[in-house]
C-alpha cells in the first residue's frame, strides 16, 4: 500500500489537475491511517516497529480535549446579556 501511495504521489507532482487520481490517494492515505490506527490499539509494539520500517510520520490518536483545554489560553469573552445582535430600527 505504501508502494502505491508513493506512486501515485510522484504521478501527482508530474500531473497536478489529475483530480481522480488524488481522489484514490487520499483514500489510499486514509485506510492506511485507519488501519495504524487499529493497530496501535491492538499492539503498540508491532505498530512502532511497522512505522518505523516504512519511514513514514503517523500521529497517534489521542483523546478528544475537552473546551478547556482546546480554548483554555484565551481570555473569556464578554457575556451578550440577552441583546441580540441585529438592531431592528423602529418606524
Amino acid at each position: 500500500m505504501s508502494e502505491r501511495i508513493a506512486h501515485l504521489t510522484n504521478h501527482l507532482k508530474e500531473h497536478p489537475k489529475d483530480f481522480s487520481t488524488r481522489r484514490g490517494l487520499v483514500a489510499l492515505v486514509n485506510k492506511r491511517r485507519r488501519l495504524l490506527n487499529y493497530l496501535f490499539r491492538e499492539d503498540e509494539k508491532r505498530y512502532v516497529d511497522i512505522v518505523s520500517a516504512l519511514g513514514i510520520r503517523h500521529k497517534v490518536p489521542g483523546s478528544i480535549p475537552s473546551k478547556e483545554d482546546q480554548y483554555g489560553r484565551f481570555p473569556p469573552q464578554k457575556p451578550n446579556k440577552g441583546k441580540s445582535k441585529i438592531k431592528l430600527s423602529k418606524k
